[in-house]
């Protein structure tokens, strides 16, 4: 029951991540093919939120309760999108050839 209060006081934060994932989810529509990688968008954007607005706020100095929530925006906006990003370019790595290169059985004579 606790916890279930601990979420209903970063209700601010939940809403406004969830803003701002759906903000960023109309410049990925080209990633978002499928239910689940929308829903994948959205639960990492609404991590980053809840996880990381803390710290980001104490970091940069914001105490204001609206300007907190501001951040926790902008970190649904951006988290969606970053972890996007890296999971594009771990597909286009080709981790297996520099794995090979790295402990041997690579382009060896």
């Amino acid at each position: 029951m606790e916890s279930f209060h601990r979420l209903l006081d970063r209700l601010d934060l939940l809403i406004a991540g969830l803003f701002g994932v759906i903000v960023a989810s109309w410049w990925h529509k080209d990633d978002l093919t499928d239910w689940r990688a929308w829903l994948i968008f959205l639960i990492t954007g609404m991590a980053c939120t809840l996880y990381l607005t803390g710290m980001v706020s104490s970091y940069l100095g914001v105490t204001d309760p609206n300007t907190v929530a501001g951040v926790g925006f902008l970190l649904g906006t951006f988290g969606g999108s970053l972890l996007t990003a890296v999971n594009r370019a771990i597909k286009a790595a080709d981790l297996w050839a520099l794995i090979r290169q790295r402990f041997g059985g690579g382009n060896q004579p």
